[in-house]
């Protein structure tokens, strides 16, 4: 759920806020996938299609796309719903595609396994 203190004066979700939940959920994915820890390198093209207000709920998905040597894509994808407004309400509200790099236990990248 988006809180107050999660928005500008005009009741809308701030893109930092938006983007570190991607970030978070999108890091969740990518390790799973890699069976070890990841650092996020690089945030692609994020679009923001129509605002996220205060009391919504969200719900954020994000799937590999893409696994290279060390690296993992991920689409992440923000929906939003009306807090008690029923499944109707739901929309995709943002989406991007981030890259993450899998480490080893000093911080250099590793191989991601299979």
């Amino acid at each position: 759920m988006v809180f107050p203190e999660d928005t500008n004066p005009l009741g809308n979700a701030f893109g930092g806020y938006v983007l570190g939940l991607m970030d978070k959920v999108g890091s969740y994915a990518a390790a799973r996938r890699a069976k070890k820890p990841v650092v996020t390198v690089a945030v692609g093209r994020v679009e923001f299609k129509v605002p996220i207000r205060s009391g919504d709920l969200l719900e954020i998905v994000a799937r590999v796309e893409h696994v290279g040597c060390t690296s993992l894509t991920v689409e992440v994808q923000v929906f939003k719903e009306r807090f008690g407004g029923g499944p109707e309400t739901r929309v995709l509200a943002t989406h991007g595609q981030l890259v993450y790099v899998a480490i080893d236990e000093e911080g250099r990248p590793t191989p991601v396994d299979g």
